[in-house]
């Protein structure tokens, strides 16, 4: 840490202030004295000035914030990126049509794979 014996300078004038406001006003307080208040007040002021200084010091000192980057601009539509996949791939054989695929049935298995697997468990359970 580069400013550290600055940091505990402030912490070391916040402190001896701090005393100072508690000093005087424990002897306004008990000893009714007048001039022990405006110590207690000054200390209580140099504190607060003490800590605004630190902050701004520990603020000065940090690295500059690297400002946010901009978004990059959306690609023009005309990006193969944004075509869709049928317009973009050219055919490979244009005298194909394309082809519906199959459609499926619940009956599409035809009678002997169907008897044979139910033999097939008839004979497990018995044996």
């Amino acid at each position: 840490m580069r400013g550290y014996p600055v940091h505990l300078l402030f912490h070391l004038l916040a402190v001896v202030a701090g005393i100072a406001c508690g000093v005087g006003g424990a002897l306004w307080w008990f000893n009714n004295d007048r001039n022990a208040l405006y110590l207690a007040v000054t200390a209580l002021i140099v504190g607060i000035i003490v800590l605004l200084l630190q902050g701004f010091y520990i603020s000065a000192s940090q690295p500059p914030r690297r400002a946010p980057r901009r978004p990059m601009p959306p690609a023009p539509p005309s990006h193969p990126r944004f075509q869709p996949v049928a317009e973009r791939r050219e055919p490979t054989r244009p005298d194909l049509e394309p082809v519906a695929p199959p459609e499926a049935h619940a009956d599409s298995a035809d009678q002997e794979t169907k008897t044979s697997a139910i033999d097939a468990l008839n004979e497990h359970t018995k044996g």
